[in-house]
């Protein structure tokens, strides 16, 4: 399931917690009661917004409460090109649900953001009692346009929001664990396995490290080789095998390709020097 709501009415001493309920983040708005942070002690009062995922603290209601939740798997925010793109969106969902900023704090709104964040959500619940909400165009298009209107509230407040750091070093870590398997780095895998669109993919890594993704795998993949060749304990044949090269004619055209040398003339000037 990708999408879900949690009926407007929880009891006192109810639990929010997303690790327990297999969702990925949640949007919260308190129509009437109070929520306090089971770890913090921090309350967050009526009218109120909040993001929450799963590494936010668990939240329970001190008294009987009028609470709007949306939940939401990564799935439904899968195709995030498409969604900024579309949507017309400065930041896609998962990062204002990963933003620093909002982590474990609500939003206190205006009365006029309160009564179009409420209608926004109203459409929501109304449609979803008619149609399956995770499939749902219009609940879809309602959600986008609830994320659009956040945008412009966080704009008023002039708060920030940063980009997932999570999501930065989990790619980092997930090319490391895997750049001796060539086919596991093709973008399209990668970006399945993140489940986020491969043009999106394309765009966020260069804005996260300054290049482009082919330039960064290729630029590990020339100090591994370099690491190997400077060593006496590997053979060609041997790098190659470790390194996904189809031969070593591939590995020497794609080494000189980047260093306007060979190989054998680099293993030779590190020879030469030692």
């Amino acid at each position: 399931m990708s999408l879900s709501f949690l009926p407007e009415k929880i009891k006192h001493k109810q639990k929010i917690n997303l690790h327990e309920l297999g969702f990925d983040f949640a949007l919260v708005y308190i129509s009437e009661g109070l929520l306090v942070s089971k770890n913090t002690g921090a309350k967050f009062l009526k009218e109120n917004l909040l993001f929450l995922n799963t590494g936010s603290e668990i939240l329970e209601s001190k008294k009987d409460s009028s609470v709007f939740i949306l939940y939401f798997s990564s799935h439904y925010f899968k195709d995030l090109h498409h969604i900024q793109q579309n949507f017309c969106l400065s930041h896609n969902p998962q990062h204002i649900f990963n933003s620093v900023t909002l982590l474990n704090k609500s939003l206190s709104l205006k009365k006029e953001n309160r009564k179009i964040i409420e209608k926004i959500l109203s459409l929501i619940y109304q449609q979803a009692e008619s149609e399956d909400a995770a499939t749902s165009t219009f609940i879809f298009h309602q959600v986008m346009s609830l994320f659009a209107f956040i945008e412009n509230i966080l704009k008023e407040l002039n708060l920030t929001v940063n980009e997932s750091r999570e999501m930065s070093e989990e790619l980092e870590a997930y090319i490391q664990q895997n750049i001796y398997f060539p086919d596991k780095l093709q973008i399209k895998n990668i970006a399945d396995h993140f489940q986020i669109s491969a043009n999106y993919f394309g765009a966020f890594f260069k804005k996260r490290q300054q290049k482009s993704y082919k330039l960064y795998i290729d630029d590990i993949r020339i100090q591994l080789i370099e690491d190997r060749l400077a060593s006496s304990q590997y053979t060609m044949k041997q790098i190659v095998d470790e390194l996904g090269f189809n031969d070593e004619s591939h590995l020497t055209n794609f080494y000189k390709k980047k260093r306007n040398t060979t190989p054998s003339a680099y293993k030779r000037s590190k020879k030469g020097s030692s």
